[in-house]
């Protein structure tokens, strides 16, 4: 995860991915037909965490504001021990885009947008255009985790988690 979350997925070799993992470029291309394919399986099981992760909260009882900042807390929580996570979300490979359009992939975006219309249908929040609130609400998350990757945010997050999360809920129309 960490070679494509840093070097995006297009600046990686299929010999680069074998040393990190400790084989042959030949145990890679056993597994998998190509780069590519290597790239969609860790991309798919990280987009996966994500999505159960809000999913889980759409299911939960409580106000949509309490849910809300549970959810920030652990994707926070999530970053601070494994950085590369957000930032691998934070790419924008025609890869990724391509298994989302082909409905293969539902994704932390889908999740989200369940949940800010559960909040709208709920009366908790505001009338809004949740898919609009819900790329925001990712865009500022993913660009957190770049930030702190680069130095100019702390590298662990929730120490801010109390002004990030009233930054978010006031994007969603919560206050």
């Amino acid at each position: 995860m960490l070679l494509f979350a840093t070097k995006g997925v297009d600046g990686v070799s299929v010999k680069e991915i074998g040393q990190a993992a400790g084989v042959t470029d030949a145990a890679i291309y056993k597994h998998f037909k190509s780069k590519d394919a290597v790239a969609l399986e860790i991309f798919e099981q990280d987009c996966a965490s994500y999505t159960a992760l809000i999913d889980y909260y759409v299911q939960q009882d409580g106000s949509s504001a309490s849910r809300f900042r549970q959810l920030i807390d652990e994707v926070l929580h999530m970053h601070d021990e494994d950085q590369y996570g957000l930032l691998l979300l934070s790419q924008q490979h025609e890869l990724f885009y391509t298994a989302r359009m082909e409905g293969q992939l539902r994704q932390p975006l889908d999740a989200l947008i369940d949940f800010i219309e559960q909040g709208i249908k709920r009366g908790e929040l505001p009338k809004q255009n949740a898919r609009l609130s819900a790329v925001m609400v990712i865009g500022i998350i993913t660009q957190l985790a770049v930030s702190s990757m680069h130095g100019d945010l702390p590298a662990q997050l929730t120490p801010e988690a109390e002004q990030i999360k009233l930054h978010l809920l006031a994007l969603i129309g919560h206050s």
